[in-house]
Order: structure tokens, then sequence, then C-alpha cells
């Protein structure tokens, strides 16, 4: 499944998740979309960025940003997708819509446990992470993990409307508020391979950045210490599931 040996570009390639969207999306929020162009026309006064549920259909162009991290006993990627707006479904008075969205999807590779290579996502998802792992009776400490869905290295990943929090199946049990409102999966929307337009982080216009993308209710970047190496989960070897 994995080459070791691979260059850093070809390892980041090869791990790009696959992201599945609800059918609905374009009709209530909006698709993934660049970035660097709404900074360099914002970031000198956000107060002109206002409400923007676009784009309506999904561009297979829009860039996917990576960090990227190469230990001796860690390979690490994280990939990042930017939204302009977050607008939770059925949720009365606008409660949980705001400014941006910045969501992700982190690899973890072990190489070098004694069990053997491990692996783990972890699937950014409303103010914690899902995640999965291969083989799937490991985890990190505090995470009750899911069965990954694969295409060679690349997980599938399905996207909630509105909200984009990231679920490693179109089944998985959704978040939910007083289980009365609770993020929207399905298996027929539009899929987006990140690996065809990925770039790295550190090159682009906001690689420095650490404020609001928006407003005050507006999310932190990835460049914020909020959204650090470690934000995920902390710097742990997976342990074997207790369930």
């Amino acid at each position: 499944m994995y080459d070791l040996t691979q260059d850093s570009d070809a390892f980041i390639a090869n791990n790009a998740p696959i992201l599945h969207f609800h059918p609905d999306e374009g009709r209530y929020c909006c698709y993934p979309s660049d970035a660097e162009d709404l900074f360099e026309r914002f970031n000198f006064d956000w107060n002109q960025f206002s409400k923007d549920l676009s784009p309506d259909t999904l561009d297979p162009g829009t860039p996917c940003y990576y960090e990227f991290w190469r230990d001796e006993d860690l390979i690490q990627i994280r990939y990042w997708f930017w939204y302009r707006y977050n607008r939770f479904p059925g949720a009365p008075f606008g409660l949980g819509e705001h400014l941006g969205d910045w969501e992700h999807v982190e690899v973890r590779i072990f190489p070098r446990l004694t069990e053997g290579l491990v692996t783990v996502w972890l699937l950014s998802n409303h103010l914690r992470s899902r995640l999965s792992s291969l083989p799937s009776d490991r985890t990190l400490s505090g995470f009750e993990p899911e069965i990954p869905t694969l295409d060679d290295s690349h997980i599938h990943v399905w996207v909630a409307l509105g909200s984009h929090a990231n679920y490693p199946a179109a089944d998985s049990k959704p978040y939910h508020v007083s289980h009365v409102l609770h993020d929207r999966l399905s298996a027929e929307g539009a899929i987006w391979e990140t690996k065809e337009h990925l770039r790295p982080l550190m090159l682009t216009s906001f690689a420095s950045y650490t404020g609001s993308w928006g407003d005050e209710r507006a999310p932190k970047g990835p460049a914020s210490e909020c959204n650090n190496r470690w934000r995920n989960a902390p710097d742990v070897l997976p342990v074997l599931c207790t369930k």
C-alpha cells in the first residue's frame, strides 16, 4: 500500500483524500473554492467580505492546500479545504452560520511500529475529529475508530451538507444538536479528487496569516496556533482498541 521510499511530492499526491459531497450542496451552501483569491481580495479589510454562498457547482480544479512533516517514526500530511460559508442544515435563526470555513483531512503514518505499519486518518468534524485506521483495531487515545474506505492509499471522505464536516462513510453516525438538528450525508453527490490540484500551504499568500478569515465569528486559518500540528490529537502512538 505504501512505498516509504517515495519522495515527498509523490507521497502527498498518493495519500490525497477523495471527497464526496451531498447532492444538495450547491443549492444549499457552497463547494470549496480558492482561498488565495479571496485572501488577496479581503485580507486588508475583512469588513468587505460578506455572506457568499458560492460556488454552487464543484470545480475539480479548486486548490487543495497541504502541510507535510516527515520524522523518523511518523509521516504526517494535512490537507486543507476552504469554503466561503458554513451553514448548518435546519438550524433556526441562522444558528451555526458563519463566514468562512476551513476543513481538513490529516493522515498519520507510523512506519516503524513493532506490530507493523499503522495508518491513522483524522477528519475535521465540528470541534473534534473522526478517526479511521488501518489496521482497523488501532486507534489514538480518546477516539472510537471507524473503518476507512480506500482507493489504494486515498481515503474516501463524505462531506456533510452545509456544515462541511467530514465523515469516513456515508452512513456514519452524524453529529447532532439536542438529537433534533444533525448533519446530512449522502453517497449520491459530486466527487472531488483532491490529488489533481495540490498546493503547498507554505507557498501561498496566506502562509503566515494567523488571523480570522472574516468577522469575529469566522474561523482562524491553517497558520493559526489553534491549528498547530497537534490540533487533532497529541503526538502519541496508536493503541489497540479496547472494544
